[in-house]
């Protein structure tokens, strides 16, 4: 599986770093503005959809091999990393164009890098590509979860909450009643989705007025929760790259590379799921 998600990577990198690269020395015109390009932003939509139903339809069941325990298939890692390398492209390229909130008069800038017109065209064209990866990404994985109609694999209880985030970590009392994702996982996960629903919702308005007249008032303030929460994003991106890092955990780390994890450390640090591996309930 190593080789493999060595291999997607390098497609998703490359993919993403040719269209960054014309970005920037090929490509004339703000994309968002061209009608095929805005086909191209609904097209990422659709084969999202489409390959996520597929994927949730056909995925094998996570299996115990040997001393190994199969966590993500290639469908996970697909949409795992084409989310985060777009996500690192479009902070990358909206940090180049600045982030502002505005409200008559403008009340905090951060540094516009793209000084010239020439430099904001790229770096919204960058953006473009970006967004194409985050859609296809997120799609995909919707579309893939819905299939697979296993609703608590991310969607935390409150006990989840409660004692497997709050209680473990803050409190530090025993909790064994963790599944696939760790509860803690699964509690940080919804504030994530929701986070980057206004950001879609709010882009998708942004989008909408290359389309159609929508007036400057309702753009300005599509563009003030944009950028607001493209701001709490990049906070909770180093949040959640700091916690494997101050917690160790790194063999889910690993998993997102390798698929796996060993039978050992699923059956202690992952009881419930362990229990439906046996019995062959749960799926990658």
């Amino acid at each position: 599986m190593l080789k493999k998600t060595l291999l997607l990577t390098f497609v998703l990198l490359a993919a993403l770093g040719v269209g960054i690269f014309f970005s920037y020395t090929h490509i004339e015109g703000n994309l968002f503005n061209n009608r095929n390009a805005q086909w191209g932003i609904l097209a990422s939509v659709v084969v999202g959809l489409i390959l996520g139903v597929a994927r949730g339809l056909l995925k094998k069941k996570n299996e115990i091999k040997g001393e190994l325990v199969t966590r993500h298939g290639l469908g996970s890692l697909i949409s795992h990393w084409a989310t985060a390398f777009g996500i690192f492209a479009a902070i990358y390229s909206g940090v180049m164009l600045g982030f502002f909130v505005m409200s008559g008069k403008s009340v905090w800038i951060l540094p516009v890098f793209a000084k010239t017109q020439g430099a904001v065209t790229s770096a919204l064209n960058a953006h473009y590509f970006a967004v194409l990866m985050i859609l296809f990404g997120a799609f995909f994985f919707c579309a893939d979860y819905v299939a697979t109609r296993d609703w608590t694999l991310l969607i935390p209880n409150l006990q989840d909450v409660i004692q497997g985030f709050i209680g473990k970590y803050f409190l530090r009392r025993k909790w064994e009643k963790e599944e696939k994702y760790l509860s803690s996982q699964k509690s940080a996960a919804m504030p994530y989705f929701a986070i980057g629903l206004v950001i879609l919702l709010s882009g998708a308005v942004k989008v909408a007025a290359h389309v159609w007249p929508i007036t400057a008032n309702v753009w300005g303030w599509a563009t003030v929760i944009h950028d607001v929460f493209m701001v709490f994003i990049i906070l909770y991106t180093l949040v959640h790259v700091g916690i494997v890092v101050v917690l160790g955990d790194w063999p889910a780390f690993r998993s997102w590379w390798t698929g796996t994890m060993s039978k050992n450390f699923v059956e202690h640090h992952h009881p419930v799921w362990f229990e439906n591996l046996t019995t062959r309930t749960n799926k990658s």
